[in-house]
């Protein structure tokens, strides 16, 4: 089972109280585009790589986490 990105922003956003209003103002879209976002299993790098930046949480790293978790550490 893969992991899914666009809730792994959700909870993020979720636990630091921003609303999907309020990121939508801070990465520069519409509202609407927040939801879509969010539905999205997977994202590309540079989309990850500024909500990382945007919201100062390291994205990277729980991929990396989970990752590990998940193969006991090997590849």
């Amino acid at each position: 089972m893969f992991v899914h990105v666009g809730e792994m922003v959700a909870e993020v956003m979720y636990q630091q109280h921003i609303s999907k209003y309020d990121f939508a103002e801070i990465i520069g879209t519409d509202p609407s585009n927040i939801y879509r976002i969010l539905k999205k299993d997977s994202l590309e790098i540079n989309q990850l790589y500024r909500y990382s930046k945007e919201l100062n949480h390291n994205f990277f790293k729980d991929l990396s986490d989970e990752f590990e978790k998940k193969n006991g550490g090997a590849l």
